[in-house]
Formats: structure tokens, C-alpha cells, sequence
């Protein structure tokens, strides 16, 4: 029944996406991209952490990349805008969510496809924006990312804007079942994540990283800021489903933490 109801919220959120496209201010629109991530993360009753924070102005920031759901994970806190393959645009329903949401695409193995790749993001963040890469390339299985390619750093540079590193992990429970890789089927996956007991996702947030170094070192001084933070929040994989939801309620605003408890009430389409 679960997986009936996001279904159904995806196609809702395509038909609104064209809606708004044509009738609503960019503002309202991005705004309601990112309520439709928060309710779907409600529907998946997945919790959320954000530990620490992300300029408002415009980055790059870089994320370790393991599952969809980081997509929603990220979405839900922050508006941006996401890179990701060509073969997702083609994906059923949620390619056409993916482009609606202002998603840029690039054919992974193509160096003209990266140019232009680099070319837009400059352009998305000279406008203001906040683009988000994975630049591991593809999802894994974690919990440590493989190597980060520099080729899309240099749009950074190109902007003149930071480098934000940040880390995604998954706890409770369930967090075994949320990495998408290899073979993985998007439905057989979706079908794993709604019978999955108890997952919280935490982002975690490092300090920005200057844009004028050459994109290899850029890349390299990510990734190690991004493991850095993996190997600090490790320590939750221990932590038992039950005493992670009640963290996911009571994490103290003094350690400069927002949280997200998902709850099946309310109207979610």
C-alpha cells in the first residue's frame, strides 16, 4: 500500500511540476520542489538530520553518493539544483520529475557533454544558485566514497564560488537496505525501502573549500573532508533504531542541528 501511495505522489508531483512551470514564480516554484521532497521522505518514513549548515549564497557543494534517496535526503532541506546522468532523464516518471526540477543532466564518459556540463553549472551558480554534484560518478555500496573526479570542480572556479563538502550517511534499522548500486532496480528497490524498518538519513556539513586550487586537489581535499566526517558519525551505526528515532526528535539546536520526523498525517499529496 506504501509503495502505492508514493507512486501516486510522483504522479502528482509531475502534473504539478507542469502546472507550476507555466503559472508560478520561480520562487513558489522551487519552494514547492522542496515540500514534495519532504512528503515524499514522509511517505518512505524516513527521518533526517542536518548537521551543521550550508551557505545560502551560491556553491558547489559535493556529496559521497549511495541511493535516490539522497536526492531527497538533500532536497528536503535545501533548494538546489542536482547533477546527475543522461540515463536518468529517460527513467519513468521520474526522469520527467528530475528535468521538471531543473535537474542537470550529463552523459557520463563524454568529455563534450562534461564541457558543457561545466559550462551550465557556472552559469546555475553565476546566477545565484546552489548545484549540488556526486562527483564519485555513480552510487556505492559505501560507507567510504571511491575517488572523487575533478572535471566538474572547475565550474567553481569558473563562478568564483565555494566548495562545499558534505556527508551522507544512513542509521537505524533499516539503513542496510538504502544503498542503490550494481544491478538494482529502481521498483524492486522502492518496494525494499517502504518494508524497511526504522532509516534516518544525516547530512553532515564541512567547511567550504576555496575554488582556486587546480580541480584535482579540490577534488582530493573534498573527498577527504567528506571521509573525515563519515568516520566521525560512524559511531551511529552502532546506535539501536529505537534510541536514533528519539535523537531524531531531541537533537539539540545547540549543536547547530535541524532535524525531520516523519509522520503519516496530514495532507501528503
Amino acid at each position: 500500500m506504501k509503495v502505492f501511495y508514493i507512486l501516486c505522489h510522483m504522479v502528482s508531483g509531475l502534473i504539478s511540476l507542469r502546472k507550476l512551470s507555466t503559472e508560478a514564480d520561480l520562487r513558489t516554484l522551487r519552494r514547492k520542489i522542496q515540500l514534495w521532497h519532504q512528503k515524499t521522505m514522509t511517505l518512505l518514513e524516513i527521518g533526517s538530520t542536518l548537521s551543521g549548515e550550508i551557505p545560502k549564497g551560491p556553491c558547489l557543494i559535493v556529496s559521497n553518493h549511495l541511493s535516490w534517496v539522497d536526492i531527497l535526503l538533500i532536497g528536503s532541506f535545501e533548494d538546489v539544483r542536482f547533477v546527475a546522468k543522461a540515463e536518468v532523464a529517460k527513467w519513468p516518471i521520474v526522469g520527467k520529475l528530475a528535468s521538471g526540477a531543473g535537474t542537470l543532466f550529463i552523459r557520463r564518459g563524454d568529455r563534450h557533454s562534461a564541457e558543457r556540463a561545466v559550462a551550465d553549472i557556472a552559469s546555475e551558480l553565476t546566477c545565484g544558485h546552489r548545484v549540488v554534484i556526486f562527483p564519485e560518478g555513480t552510487t556505492t555500496r559505501g560507507p567510504m566514497p571511491i575517488k572523487f573526479r575533478g572535471r566538474l570542480f572547475q565550474a567553481a572556479r569558473q563562478a568564483g564560488v565555494p566548495i562545499v563538502p558534505i556527508a551522507l550517511s544512513y542509521h537505524g534499522a533499516g539503513n542496510a537496505l538504502v544503498s542503490y548500486a550494481d544491478d538494482d532496480q529502481f521498483i524492486s528497490h522502492l518496494f525494499r525501502i517502504c518494508g524497511a524498518p526504522f532509516i534516518c538519513g544525516r547530512i553532515s556539513v564541512g567547511k567550504p573549500l576555496s575554488p582556486h586550487e587546480p580541480a584535482t586537489t579540490i577534488a582530493k581535499r573534498a573527498q577527504l573532508c567528506v571521509e573525515r566526517m563519515l568516520e566521525a558519525t560512524a559511531s551511529l551505526g552502532n546506535t539501536n533504531a529505537s534510541s536514533l528515532e528519539e535523537q531524531t526528535i531531541q537533537a539539540s539546536p545547540e549543536r547547530d542541528m535541524r532535524t525531520y520526523k516523519p509522520s503519516l498525517t496530514g495532507d501528503l499529496l
